[in-house]
């Protein structure tokens, strides 16, 4: 869990706050709390006292729940030539398109407009109305962070989490706009059925909000 305790410990006292929240950490947002609390979440009760993997398994167990397509991720190369960072962001594309293939041709039209607001990257369009998520995941830190946020103002609001997640509030907004309260609902709720179990929702939250943060810096 080397590479998850690096990005927390680096990450801000009300990043960290904010990934315990939406773990359900119950006994804080320490470093080390984190760690001990994603193993409670992977392995259990008892598990988690022999549970001795990395945040790249954690990752890739995340992305096999959610049906990521390892082929194209893998483009030839083996799992251990594979950075964590293209997991994570697979995972991120994944619960994006299962948000955003619920929306008509004209939603969807809208919520590209208003990411590309955000963006200057005149692919984006082609690649999310193409159904090429994965792709826009892979083009650059800046989709990978649209991508998440909007992943997150979806989940937590269906999920009934009411936190102040000022690094993506304003492009969650937006797209709540162009599709109203109820469809963002209806549409995080397509996510919550692919994860099907707390323990899941809350692991995919945490690999979301890495995913994030390793990307902030590009917002």
């Amino acid at each position: 869990m080397r590479e998850f305790y690096d990005i927390v410990q680096a990450a801000t006292d009300e990043q960290r706050h904010e990934l315990g929240e939406l773990m359900g950490s119950g006994f804080g947002s320490q470093p080390d709390t984190l760690c001990d609390h994603i193993k409670y979440l992977r392995a259990g009760t008892i598990g988690q006292l022999f549970w001795q993997s990395s945040w790249k398994q954690v990752v890739t167990d995340v992305a096999d729940h959610v049906g990521i397509d390892w082929l194209v991720l893998l483009a030839g190369r083996r799992w251990q030539e594979l950075p964590t960072h293209e997991i994570e962001a697979a995972v991120v594309a994944k619960l994006f398109h299962a948000m955003f293939d619920q929306l008509s041709p004209e939603q969807q039209q809208k919520v590209v407009m208003e990411m590309q607001r955000e963006s200057n990257d005149p692919r984006l369009e082609a690649l999310l109305l193409g159904g090429g998520a994965m792709a826009a995941a892979k083009m650059s830190g800046f989709g990978v962070y649209l991508m998440a946020s909007t992943v997150l103002g979806g989940l937590t609001n269906a999920l009934g989490l009411t936190l102040p997640f000022a690094v993506y509030m304003g492009m969650s907004q937006a797209i709540a706009l162009v599709i109203g309260p109820v469809g963002w609902a209806a549409l995080a709720g397509g996510i919550i059925w692919t994860l099907n179990q707390p323990n899941w929702e809350r692991l995919a939250l945490g690999v979301v909000y890495v995913s994030l943060l390793r990307n902030t810096e590009e917002a």
